[in-house]
C-alpha cells in the first residue's frame, strides 16, 4: 500500500504555479519587447520575476506546512 498520497495535488498546486509565473512572465515579456524593441531583455526580466514569484509561494507554502 502507498503511504500517504493525499497531498500530491498541493504538490502539483506548488509546481504549477511556478510554471504558470514563468509562463506569464515569458508572454508579457515576448509582447514588450515586440512593442518597443527591447530585444530579449524584457523577456529575460519577465521569466525572471514570474519564476521569482513562484518559489516565494513555494517557500511560504513550506514555512505554512512546516507550522502545521
Amino acid at each position: 500500500m502507498p503511504e500517504d498520497d493525499s497531498n500530491w495535488g498541493k504538490y502539483l498546486g506548488i509546481g504549477l504555479q511556478i510554471a504558470v509565473g514563468a509562463g506569464l512572465g515569458y508572454l508579457v515579456g515576448g509582447w514588450l519587447d515586440r512593442r518597443y524593441g527591447w530585444g530579449s531583455t524584457a523577456t529575460a526580466i519577465g521569466v525572471l520575476l514570474g519564476v521569482s514569484a513562484g518559489l516565494y509561494l513555494l517557500i511560504k507554502d513550506a514555512i505554512k506546512m512546516n507550522k502545521d
